[in-house]
Order: C-alpha cells, then sequence, then structure tokens
C-alpha cells in the first residue's frame, strides 16, 4: 500500500450496458478524477445520471469498459483494500432470525475488529440504536435499519467508507446525529464518499462534491466559502444547460 497514493484515483472510466444493443446505455463516459486521504467528497446528479454505477466500479463490485481504478495504490478487489474500505448499500438487510447486536457482532469477526473494544457499544450509542440492540433486525423501522447499515460501514477500521443515499429514511434529529459523526471522523483522517439527492447535507459535509450528469463528471466543485444553496443553484443551472443543448 503506497502511503503517497492518493485515496481513489479514477482514470478514463468508462461504461456501457447493452451495448451490442439497439440502445446502449452510456453509463459513464471518460470519468477521472483524483480524491486524498482525508477528503469528503459528495457525489451528486439526476436519478440515471450513473452515480451507483460509478460507486459500484470505485467499490470493484463491477468491471469498468476502459480506465481504471485504484483505491490507495491498489486495485479495488484487493484483500488490502477490502479490509479498508466500508460501504453503506442503498439496499436494507432484513432478518427475522437475527437481533442487532448479533448482526453487529458477527460482521466484526469478519472484518477482524475485536468484538470487545466497545466500539459495537460505542455505535449503538452515537447512533441511538442502543435500545434496539436486542431487537429483531426485522422489528426495526425503515429509518432505524438505515443507520444499522450506517454502523455497519464504519464498524472495524475503515480508511475510505462509501456511503449510498445515507440519509434515506432518516428523520431530522438522524440526519443531524449523522452529520455531527462524519465531523468527528473527518478529524481521523478518513476518506469518505457521500452519494446522495439530499443537497443540503451534501453541502453541510462535504469538501469537494462531484456532479456527474448524463455519464460524465461536470462539475468538481470546492465547498470552501460557498453560500447556502450553492448546489441548488448549480443543480438547476446544469439540468437547463442540458436541455438547451
Amino acid at each position: 500500500m503506497d502511503p503517497l497514493a492518493p485515496a481513489v484515483l479514477a482514470e478514463d472510466i468508462s461504461k456501457t450496458y447493452n451495448p451490442r444493443s439497439k440502445s446502449p446505455v452510456h453509463a459513464l463516459r471518460d470519468v477521472a478524477f483524483s480524491v486524498q486521504p482525508g477528503e469528503m467528497v459528495g457525489l451528486i446528479g439526476p436519478n440515471g445520471a450513473g452515480k451507483s454505477t460509478l460507486l459500484r466500479i470505485l467499490l470493484g463490485f463491477l468491471n469498468a469498459d476502459s480506465g481504471r481504478v485504484m483505491i490507495f495504490g491498489e486495485h479495488p478487489e484487493s484483500l488490502e483494500v477490502r479490509q479498508l474500505v466500508g460501504y453503506q448499500a442503498d439496499t436494507q438487510f432484513r432478518s427475522k432470525s437475527i437481533n442487532v447486536r448479533q448482526f453487529l457482532a458477527l460482521h466484526a469477526a469478519l472484518v477482524g475488529a475485536n468484538e470487545e473494544d466497545g466500539q459495537i457499544e460505542d455505535l449503538l450509542k452515537l447512533f441511538s440504536l442502543h435500545d434496539a440492540a436486542n431487537r429483531p433486525i426485522s422489528a426495526l423501522s425503515k429509518g432505524m435499519r438505515q443507520k444499522l447499515e450506517l454502523v455497519l460501514a464504519f464498524l472495524g477500521a475503515p480508511q475510505i467508507v462509501f456511503l449510498d443515499e445515507p440519509t434515506a429514511s432518516l428523520d431530522p434529529p438522524s440526519i443531524f446525529e449523522l452529520r455531527d459523526f462524519l465531523a468527528a471522523r473527518k478529524s481521523t483522517g478518513i476518506t469518505v464518499f457521500f452519494s446522495s439527492h439530499n443537497l443540503t447535507e451534501v453541502e453541510n459535509v462535504c469538501d469537494r462534491v462531484f456532479f456527474i450528469l448524463e455519464g460524465s463528471l461536470v462539475a468538481d466543485y470546492a465547498m470552501t466559502n460557498v453560500k447556502p444553496g450553492f448546489l441548488e443553484e448549480a443543480f438547476r443551472k446544469h439540468l437547463v444547460e442540458r436541455r438547451s443543448a
């Protein structure tokens, strides 16, 4: 693992679904960027822009047609990288036979975390799940299951975490908890990808924001000293330009 390498390096990533059909879908077109360790990067764009495809390629779940991805200087499918990555998907796990604490203990073992170091209990408290720790996962509300997925993403010692619509199903107090949690984690040097339609929260937590439109990276915004509502204005501007093109 190269200590001087970017946390994420994407070089000319392209992906087309059904390339031999009459209606191929060009999900990504020559997307390129680098992210340094410790950055919190937002990923925004309309539905179908290519955000989920990009996340899946960065995670090594999907192969690009061309280009390459490196995570800390290594291929995303390498065991070294797998040990450093946390992921909160936009789907939720359900089970009638396992409770919250058992579920987290299982995953702690899988990522090599020490269940006895108190990390699980700390995360349960931080996300206000401690009182629900002995409930079956199937008995949780949708918002509580979302918080459980977030706890799972940060379990162990990930150096980079990918969050896919992390505020979906969360009520305002839970969104505030997540915002404070990410601010605290930022000081540890963790890198975060925050893919979301919640532009306000992306503004609140991210250092940079990538705008994906029709498979292309059309903007890379530094979020230093931007005024509230900046991303909404930028979003509207890009949509107007697309319609008039």
